[in-house]
């Protein structure tokens, strides 16, 4: 795994921070921490290791992302935030793949929530409704149209990628500042898919924490991406986000008439698909329901629900999560290939921050 760097940014969480360099330091894997804390976290010469390098810089997250690439000499790269994993077998699988194919301009693994309830460490699947590209695909045209609304294929923000794919993608995604943090991902899609195409890997596994808040709940992140849309107070930033995936189509070798159609479908379409699937009365009434379950009812009861209550029961709720056992039996049963000491691990540091966090939280009570 020497010939994959792996960018991390972060931003105000050491306890998250020093878990990645617990995990990282136990490969060969080129990391690359980019730290945008108002100081820098101290970090102790014996958690330290040659192939990790922590750079505090501070500066917003696209500024950072930008930089990322005077950092990564590997063929490979890959983005992954400060709170999740790629297991170590998947990263291989894909380096193989990426080696045997050289059609394909990268990878992108199957995604496993994570989270830590009452000292157990669950999981459970996530967007198992991506869709590789079709065999037919094999032109750029034939890619935009799968992938671009009102179709849809998988999404490449953390995908294990070609070095010089990864930068072309990442600083035409992130050059421009937006005040929606969920306008990037659109545009590294729009980016993937002008350049070639990336695949599915099954044994490529992706563990996206839940332990965090979600993006939409921080004021960092400014609007949700219809409110931006919408507002005409950004009707200016939404021209010229406009405009940059034009000029990407153009650039990228598509006909300006095929250009405006395809921008079109990747802007117009996809936000009336937004807000279709926002609208509907069975989502309102589930994100109602969810929100205010998790807010309002009492810890016994939340304990009680989550310790009896069948999984299927649990998915409406949000409180859904399998076992280390179950997961892993899930996963053989559709024939993906995993190293269980590698999903331990996440598992045991998991765990472990858990219980740092909460002594945290009880010392600072306590103050």
């Amino acid at each position: 795994m020497s010939r994959i760097t792996i960018v991390i940014p972060t931003f105000g969480r050491p306890r998250f921070l020093m878990r990645q360099i617990a995990y990282w330091k136990n490969s060969d894997a080129k990391v690359v921490i980019l730290d945008g804390s108002p100081t820098p976290v101290s970090i102790p010469p014996t958690m330290m290791s040659p192939n990790i390098r922590y750079v505090h810089s501070g500066g917003s997250f696209p500024t950072r992302i930008v930089s990322a690439g005077e950092y990564v000499s590997t063929p490979y790269c890959a983005m992954l935030s400060d709170d999740e994993f790629f297991t170590f077998s998947g990263l291989r699988a894909s380096l193989s793949r990426l080696d045997t194919d050289p059609t394909i301009v990268g990878c992108v693994g199957r995604c496993q929530y994570f989270f830590v309830d009452q000292q157990r460490f669950l999981l459970k699947d996530a967007y198992r409704e991506w869709k590789p590209f079709s065999p037919a695909a094999v032109t750029q045209s034939l890619r935009l149209d799968e992938d671009l609304p009102p179709n849809k294929t998988h999404m490449a923000h953390y995908a294990v990628m070609r070095s010089n794919v990864w930068k072309d993608v990442i600083l035409n995604a992130y050059s421009q500042t937006f005040s929606c943090a969920y306008s990037y991902e659109r545009l590294v899609n729009l980016r993937r898919t002008i350049l070639g195409r990336t695949e599915i890997l099954e044994d490529l596994l992706w563990f996206r924490s839940m332990e965090n808040r979600n993006i939409t709940t921080s004021t960092a992140s400014g609007p949700n991406f219809l409110a931006w849309v919408r507002s005409p107070e950004y009707s200016g930033e939404i021209g010229e986000y406009r405009r940059i995936a034009t000029r990407l189509l153009v650039e990228g070798g598509v006909d300006p008439l095929e250009a405006k159609e395809f921008e079109h479908r990747w802007f117009s379409v996809g936000v009336d698909q937004t807000i279709l699937r926002k609208s509907k009365l069975r989502k309102r009434f589930r994100d109602w329901y969810r929100q205010k379950l998790l807010v309002w009812s009492p810890k016994w009861f939340r304990l009680f629900v989550k310790r009896h209550l069948p999984n299927r029961l649990l998915e409406f709720s949000g409180w859904q999560g399998y076992g280390l056992d179950e997961m892993c039996d899930s996963l053989a049963s559709r024939g993906t290939r995993f190293d269980r000491e590698e999903i331990e691990l996440i598992m045991e540091l998991s765990l472990a921050t858990a219980r740092d966090l909460t002594a945290d939280t009880n010392q600072s009570n306590a103050q």
